[in-house]
């Protein structure tokens, strides 16, 4: 399996607190968040702008000190960096609730970070070796929206013509569709070759907010984050 469901990987009530911390930011009001932290369309708020309400370094440093950390340190190695530009919070909406401009996100690799589909470079090599932990801070895949992943990681940077919903429909069989159905503090943990993207559906009801942290291994920073802040783990 490409995709890890992580049971209980953050305790509940560490997941409450986090969430309470969360919706008193403003950003959700759609005021008092700089452009570079918060992304109106996607719902996204960089976690760094909740400090002091929620230190990174000792979240990532507790997620990996249990399955958390064997699964990403199976896919990347021993040293790892945590990229603090690229930690987040992602809110989804109920159909019926989504605030104007928003919209879910589309199907995406992880491991496509900065790169540039319409330039003229070539993707060969491109897909960025990272690990990602997206840990659910509400209940979500049933009444609340989730993630839809393809559990299978596909080795290598898809272009643009490969992400269209149909296309991706087409080309992997029903098996490899993984719809998980998440508690508070359940967390997945997949390469940056998952393809996935926002599962909502017509008969949801509630929001759903999550948390994901982006971790690489720290011999190797990609060039192209070079502009991006990280935090060696140990």
């Amino acid at each position: 399996m490409a995709v890890t469901r992580v049971a209980g990987a953050v305790e509940r009530g560490v997941a409450t607190a986090w969430l309470a911390a969360i919706d008193a930011h403003p950003a959700w009001r759609r005021e008092g968040a700089s452009c570079n932290d918060f992304n109106p369309h996607s719902s996204s708020l960089r976690a760094r702008a909740l400090a002091p309400s929620l230190d990174l370094a000792a979240v990532a440093a507790a997620l990996l000190a249990g399955e958390v950390g064997a699964l990403s340190r199976g896919l990347l190695g021993d040293e790892l960096a945590l990229n603090l530009d690229q930690c987040w919070v992602r809110r989804q909406y109920a159909p019926d609730r989504s605030p104007p401009g928003h919209a879910p996100h589309s199907w995406h690799q992880d491991g496509a970070l900065a790169f540039d589909f319409l330039g003229a470079g070539s993707s060969e090599g491109a897909l960025l070796a990272m690990a990602t932990c997206w840990i659910a801070l509400t209940p979500c895949g049933v009444d609340a929206p989730g993630l839809e992943l393809i559990d299978r990681d596909a080795g290598s940077l898809l272009p643009l013509s490969a992400l269209p919903d149909s296309v991706v429909r087409a080309t992997h069989p029903e098996r490899d569709f993984k719809r998980p159905i998440l508690d508070p503090g359940d967390a997945l943990v997949f390469g940056g070759g998952v393809l996935h993207h926002t599962h909502v559906a017509a008969a949801m009801r509630h929001d759903r907010t999550s948390l994901e942290l982006r971790f690489f291994p720290a011999a190797s920073l990609p060039p192209r984050l070079r502009g991006d802040r990280f935090l060696p783990l140990h």
